[in-house]
């Protein structure tokens, strides 16, 4: 155990300081002792070895990195990565696709802060975002969210995906999925030999997406040298789904098809402008490497995962047309497939074209399937 040490100051009843040090090893000691109540906690649900000691690795990268310094920053991670008290899977997936990119931005060097506030205090928005990086002139603002995940237990469920809104109206989009279910997903089961009893529809969640873009307008601020980036941490399999949120030709988030198809709960439409604050969503699946086990895989490297910057067309960034070559250090700053993802694609497309084959439904679970093996 390494010997560095951090130095606080407490104050007791008579405003006394007294000076506390806290060794490496002890804050690996108070996460370790909170760690061990939580039985059904994902570092230790079915983890093996080399998973659990990468995550003491970790441990000891955020201390070096200036992280994990107090006594109240060692309570807050262990909030963050729900250590403490009742666990809740999803925050603590959550916790933990936050937790990649500080390890990410400590490795290489960077000049970052966590939690960052980024409205002054007159304009009374105490919102933050969870890692600023600050490099070669430029602010990379970047707020992280992990869509809740739905852990299936009864095998005997057939999961019916619908990938996207493809009709004007609600009223019209649920009759024909009633058709598919009561046409194909009842054969489905009538001929699986008992295998599945039932079919279930997971919901489609673009309407979660528009929430998350709407409060990263709430907590970015626009600045010429800035550049806000939604990080969307998903599994695998969900990929697809929250590409075809966002790009799908009926009703894409970042489509000129949006228009006219979103409304609030006061049933007031949505619109692009509501969060043009929003430069980048950066879609990721660093989920996949922590609900489930992954041989001979470093879970907590961010560049192990695929992941895909989604430039929003409709940012007041990109309308201006304000120093977009900000959008090029974007691709340096942090690991992505973009440019080898978007050049497969239309390569793709153009075979699909000959052919006539639609390739979209299946090209992501290709594309994953040649270069992310282990996650697919």
């Amino acid at each position: 155990m390494r010997s560095y040490a951090v130095f606080f100051l407490l104050c007791d009843a008579t405003g006394k300081r007294e000076v506390i040090i806290i060794t490496e090893e002890q804050i690996q000691n108070k996460i370790y002792s909170y760690l061990v109540t939580q039985n059904e906690h994902v570092i230790l649900e079915h983890m093996p070895d080399h998973y659990y000691n990468l995550f003491w690795n970790s441990i000891s990268i955020l201390y070096e990195g200036g992280i994990l310094t107090t006594a109240k920053s060692v309570e807050k991670f262990c909030n963050k990565l729900q250590l403490r008290g009742s666990y809740n899977r999803d925050k603590c997936l959550q916790g933990i696709s936050e937790m990649v990119f500080w390890l990410y931005a400590i490795r290489r060097n960077y000049s970052f802060e966590i939690d960052k506030q980024l409205h002054t205090k007159n304009e009374k928005n105490n919102s933050d975002v969870d890692i600023q990086i600050v490099k070669d002139g430029y602010t990379f603002n970047i707020e992280v969210k992990t869509p809740n995940q739905v852990k299936k237990t009864d095998e005997s469920i057939l999961n019916i995906t619908i990938p996207f809104r493809s009709f004007e109206r609600k009223d019209i989009q649920d009759e024909e999925v009633r058709k598919i279910n009561r046409d194909i997903s009842q054969a489905i089961i009538n001929n699986s030999q008992g295998k599945y009893t039932a079919y279930e529809q997971t919901k489609i969640d673009d309407n979660k997406v528009i929430e998350y873009l709407r409060s990263g307008q709430i907590k970015f601020t626009y600045e010429p040298n800035s550049i806000n980036v939604l990080a969307l941490s998903v599994p695998s399999q969900q990929m697809d789904n929250y590409w075809g949120y966002l790009y799908n030709p009926f009703s894409g988030i970042f489509t000129d098809q949006f228009s006219g198809k979103f409304f609030d709960k006061k049933k007031n439409e949505i619109k692009h402008s509501e969060f043009d604050k929003v430069d980048v969503v950066l879609l990721t699946n660093i989920v996949e490497g922590h609900k489930r086990i992954v041989y001979e895989f470093d879970s907590w490297k961010l560049e192990n995962y695929c992941s895909i910057f989604c430039i929003n067309p409709f940012s007041q960034r990109t309308m201006k047309h304000c120093d977009v070559d900000a959008y090029k250090y974007l691709l340096d700053i942090l690991p992505n497939d973009t440019n080898r993802f978007e050049k497969e694609r239309d390569e793709r497309n153009l075979q699909g074209e000959k052919l006539g084959i639609p390739t979209d439904p299946i090209f992501f679970s290709e594309y994953l399937y040649n270069h992310y093996y282990k996650l697919r």
